[in-house]
């Protein structure tokens, strides 16, 4: 068996069944269980903290089988303390007690906020918001951002309508999308982020996706664009935005000392950047009061 395949197995409700029983035995009874899809964990952990500490976080591999764990555990265990969490995505909210659903796409996109800039701006490079190297930062941040949202907007749009129309038509949208946007639909420095694809450029990339209209996007547009693209876009390509970002100024600051003269020793990595941001992060009212009933 492949890594891979082992690590997907590792992630699956039979192992998140099993882990609870493990865990639900007289000694831990009285503690938090916090079902998760995948890597969320590294985000709500300090958060659930707050309100309990005796708490237990178990991977159920993907949305679906947090729904499926949710089903067992809360008919075979009602009495216990849980918790369960899942990324909206594009789908509609699920109403059930218990669970909590992200306001934004995904746990990602709390991390793409201006916000979460500054804290970082403030707390890892040590600016002060009237610095004029801080003021220029959040200008050019700013500046960049909403470029590529303008640059991804119509892929966001797209992805989104083949969601919705797969969900009128009870069919796949057959579209399985990689963590980083595709990279020959965007040109990107911070000197200026442009677009260079069309709708037919999308279908061409992803042949057996679901046909999406012209029509199908207008429909779509005006609630689409209803909610600022900071929370409504996918979140892993907001958090592609953000991590090309902080690379930005550490690069600045090391290097090419453009807007910073002071070095930094302030390293991002990819792969642990939902642990490393984690305290910069926002936290949303509707997930504090769902902390503080569920603990």
């Amino acid at each position: 068996m492949q890594p891979k395949d082992l690590l997907n197995k590792a992630k699956s409700p039979k192992v998140a069944f099993h882990r609870f029983v493990l865990l639900h035995r007289k000694e831990h009874s009285a503690d938090l269980f916090c079902f998760f899809e995948g890597s969320d964990s590294q985000y709500y952990f300090p958060r659930i903290n707050i309100y309990n500490q005796n708490h237990h976080p178990i991977i159920c591999g993907n949305k679906k089988a947090v729904f499926e764990v949710y089903d067992f555990i809360k008919f075979k265990y009602p009495n216990y303390k849980t918790s369960f969490f899942v990324d909206s995505d594009f789908d509609e909210k699920n109403e059930k007690v218990g669970l909590y659903t992200t306001c934004g796409y995904s746990i990602e996109n709390f991390y793409c906020t201006e916000n979460v800039i500054n804290r970082i701006l403030k707390n890892e490079f040590f600016l002060k918001i009237t610095d004029s190297e801080y003021i220029k930062l959040m200008d050019l941040f700013n500046q960049r951002q909403k470029e590529f949202h303008q640059a991804t907007s119509l892929f966001n749009l797209w992805y989104f309508s083949a969601k919705e129309k797969a969900k009128a038509l009870n069919q796949s949208t057959n579209v399985s999308l990689d963590e980083k946007f595709p990279k020959d639909f965007i040109t990107f420095s911070f000197n200026s982020i442009t677009s260079n694809y069309s709708l037919e450029d999308i279908k061409e990339k992803y042949p057996n996706a679901i046909d999406v209209t012209e029509e199908d996007l207008n429909k779509n547009r005006e609630f689409f664009f209803s909610k600022e693209p900071t929370l409504r876009f996918r979140g892993k390509y907001e958090i592609e935005f953000i991590i090309k970002y902080i690379n930005f100024i550490i690069n600045d600051a090391n290097t090419t000392k453009a807007i910073l003269k002071k070095k930094t020793k302030f390293k991002i990595d990819s792969a642990l950047v939902l642990t490393q941001l984690s305290q910069y992060a926002e936290t949303t009212s509707n997930l504090i009061n769902f902390l503080k009933t569920c603990a």
